[in-house]
């Protein structure tokens, strides 16, 4: 979805809301008015003070806003960030009107709840060497070689570690020989015929 939010939402007419580092986009409890499409920056979603995801450029955040009347979360620029707002009742008509629209945006949740449980289940394994083996092991890298599309501090974030903690770990499963790597995100786990 993050690539081809502009084909799903094609007709809608976004307004375009430039931002600066800290400015609010939405509150919990606050009528939903929009759905979000992030062009550059990124955008923090949190509920009761406690961060529960980082919207990066070119994905869409608040889709879960379109089905209640009240945001569930506050959406606060982490930086300068450019988003395109996407008027509730317009994007409604659109998904009623356009019933391939309507799956492809379903499936697209039912995406996103998938990597909600999978960034759940990484947060409750105790050990940083656990948890990164197993977010790699998600990312495809016992597969193959797998390239991160995100900063690596970003990733450490996403999967509850800090950054220094996520680094230090790489790099003892490289010493270890249980990680091969290329340049800042090319990664593969080696399996164990190796």
């Amino acid at each position: 979805m993050a690539a081809d939010h502009s084909t799903l939402l094609q007709g809608i007419r976004p307004s375009r809301k430039i931002l600066a580092a800290g400015e609010v986009v939405m509150r919990a409890g606050d009528k939903v008015a929009a759905l979000y499409a992030i062009e550059t920056g990124r955008v923090a979603l949190s509920r009761h003070g406690s961060m529960v995801h980082v919207a990066e450029p070119g994905t869409l955040f608040g889709e879960s806003g379109l089905f209640v009347d009240t945001n569930p979360v506050d959406a606060v620029a982490l930086e300068p960030a450019v988003v395109l707002a996407y008027a509730r009742p317009q994007v409604l008509l659109h998904l009623r009107a356009h019933p391939d629209i309507n799956l492809a945006f379903s499936a697209f949740l039912a995406r996103r709840l998938n990597a909600a449980r999978a960034r759940i289940e990484l947060g409750k394994l105790k050990g940083a060497e656990d948890r990164v083996t197993a977010f790699l092991i998600q990312a495809g890298a016992a597969q193959g070689w797998i390239k991160l599309g995100q900063p690596l501090s970003h990733i450490a974030a996403d999967i509850g570690l800090t950054h220094e903690a996520f680094y230090r770990t790489l790099r003892k499963l490289v010493d270890k020989g249980a990680l091969d790597r290329q340049g800042r995100r090319g990664f593969r786990l080696k399996t164990d015929h190796e």
